[in-house]
């Protein structure tokens, strides 16, 4: 978790520990701006997997809405399929990941 403090301050690892404590949540990554996951409660496979093709996923969205609107910023994607709910929050330094179990 001091990976996770290092990114989003004093206050990420109670927010990750709430987080991790719902019982729809599968797992968190942080991945890095080089696209590598720093610190997750998954297996490194799985993390990996998620972490290239969700940060992918989330720059794309991102270059839409510019193209759509310049002045416009992607805050949050959501992602839902049949079994699984990915949620990423995308920044400069890092994204985070959060996988959960689609209820």
């Amino acid at each position: 978790m001091e990976i996770a403090q290092n990114y989003m301050g004093p206050g990420a690892t109670n927010t990750m520990t709430r987080i991790n404590e719902n019982g729809n949540v599968v797992g968190t990554i942080i991945v890095n701006c080089e696209g590598f996951p720093e610190t997750t409660t998954l297996d490194s496979l799985t993390a990996a997997t998620y972490s290239t093709h969700m940060r992918n996923l989330s720059h794309f969205a991102s270059n839409a809405l510019k193209e759509i609107d310049v002045t416009d910023e992607l805050m949050v994607l959501r992602m839902v399929s049949k079994k699984t709910e990915a949620v990423v929050v995308p920044d400069k330094e890092f994204h985070l990941i959060v996988l959960m179990r689609r209820r």
